[in-house]
C-alpha cells in the first residue's frame, strides 16, 4: 500500500497515524465495495454515523464507501467537507411529534418539496403508504413537487417492499421510489437483490461502518530497511521481504489482472508500477486528485479484479510473485545472518 523512507525516528512518529487511516478507511471501502456489487446498479446511501466508533470515522466511512462506489451519505457534514452528495430521510421521532402521519408527510415535503423521502413504518406500513397515495393526489391537483420515495426500515423488508410497490402502482404514484434500511450488508442486499424485490435504494449503515463481521484489517508496518543496509522479521508467519521494493501489475487480454510481481525498487518489470511518489521532503509531490476522480479510479480497478474473485464467497487471494532478485537478495541476507549467529 505505501513505501516510506525516512530517517528512523520520523518514520516512526507517522506509523500508527498511518496505520489508523489507512486501516479503517481500507476496511470500510472494502465492505462498502461487496455492497455495490450486491446491489447490482442499485443505489446506495451510507446511514451509519451514528453507529461509529467516534465522530472522526462517520466522516472517513462517509468518504470510504462513496469512493467504492456509493451514492451518497446521511452524514450531512461530510458534504460540506468533502462535497460528497447528501441523503437522507426523516425519522420516527418527526411522525411521532404530529398529531397524525398525514400530517407529519405534509409538513416534511412542505420543508423538502420534490426530494421527501416518507418514512412509512412508524405505526402501520400499509395506512401510512396509502396516506402517501392521497398525499401524492393531492400535491398533483395543487401543481406541487411529488413525494420522492417511502422508506421501510423494519420487518421483512422483501414483504413489505412488494407489499407497499403494489399499494403505490395501484394508487397512480409509479414514480415514487422506495429506499429501505435496517441492518443490511452486502449479504442481505444479494438476497434481496436476488430475488428481484422492488427496493431502489438501500440505506446501510452499522454493519458496514462498523465492518461488523470483519472489523480489523490485519496491516502492519514494517522495518525493511535500515542505513542503506536491508532487514527482514523472519518471526513465524510474520515474515518480511527485505529491502525497498516496488509492486507491478499486469492485465490479461480482457483487461484483469493477470497477477502482481513485488520487486526491489531498482527492477523494472513487465506491466506497470503501482507505487507512485506522493510526498517527498514534506511536500506533496502534486496536487491531490479531486474525489471524483479518485472514486473513478477505484471504480476502474475493482473492474479489474479477476471474476474469480468478484463473489462474496471466501476465495483464494491473488498474491504477487516475488522477483528472482528479490529471492536472492532474502536468501543472502539470511546467509549473513545466520553465519553472524556463529
Amino acid at each position: 500500500l505505501l513505501r516510506v523512507s525516512a530517517p528512523i525516528a520520523q518514520a516512526q512518529f507517522a506509523e500508527s497515524r498511518i496505520i489508523n487511516l489507512l486501516h479503517y478507511q481500507t476496511m470500510v471501502a472494502t465492505k462498502a465495495a461487496r455492497c455495490v456489487q450486491a446491489a447490482a446498479g442499485r443505489e446506495l446511501v451510507d446511514f451509519g454515523l451514528r453507529r461509529s466508533h467516534g465522530a472522526e470515522a462517520g466522516l472517513l466511512s462517509a468518504r470510504a464507501s462513496y469512493l467504492a462506489g456509493f451514492h451518497g451519505s446521511a452524514t450531512t457534514l461530510a458534504g460540506m467537507r468533502y462535497g460528497i452528495p447528501v441523503s437522507g430521510t426523516m425519522a420516527h421521532s418527526f411522525v411521532q411529534a404530529h398529531e397524525s402521519e398525514g400530517a407529519a408527510f405534509r409538513a416534511f415535503c412542505r420543508v423538502f418539496p420534490g426530494q421527501a423521502t416518507l418514512l412509512i413504518d412508524t405505526y402501520d406500513i400499509d395506512a401510512a403508504t396509502r396516506e402517501v397515495v392521497e398525499l401524492s393526489a393531492e400535491l398533483r391537483a395543487a401543481g406541487q413537487p411529488p413525494v420522492a420515495a417511502v422508506r421501510i426500515d423494519s420487518g421483512d423488508l422483501a414483504v413489505q417492499a412488494r407489499r407497499v410497490r403494489a399499494l403505490l402502482d395501484d394508487g397512480g404514484c409509479r414514480h415514487i421510489r422506495i429506499v429501505a434500511s435496517g441492518n443490511l450488508d452486502e449479504y442481505a442486499i444479494a438476497r434481496l437483490a436476488g430475488q428481484g424485490v422492488p427496493i431502489d435504494v438501500y440505506g446501510v449503515g452499522t454493519r458496514m461502518n462498523t465492518a461488523a463481521d470483519a472489523p480489523y484489517l490485519d496491516c502492519a508496518y514494517k522495518l525493511v530497511e535500515y542505513a542503506g543496509q536491508p532487514r527482514r522479521k523472519r518471526s513465524e508467519k510474520k515474515a518480511t521481504w527485505p529491502g525497498r521494493k516496488q509492486v507491478w501489475r499486469e492485465l490479461d487480454h480482457a483487461g484483469h489482472i493477470a497477477g502482481d510481481t513485488l520487486a526491489l525498487a531498482g527492477e523494472t518489470m513487465p506491466g506497470r508500477p503501482l507505487l507512485q511518489p506522493v510526498l517527498r521532503a514534506g511536500r506533496l509531490c502534486a496536487p491531490l486528485p479531486p474525489l471524483e476522480r479518485i472514486r473513478e479510479t477505484v471504480r476502474r480497478e475493482l473492474a479489474s479484479l479477476p471474476p474469480a474473485l468478484c463473489t462474496l464467497e471466501p476465495v483464494d487471494p491473488l498474491l504477487p510473485e516475488p522477483s528472482a532478485a528479490l529471492r536472492a537478495l532474502t536468501a543472502q541476507l539470511d546467509a549473513r545472518q545466520a553465519a553472524a549467529r556463529h
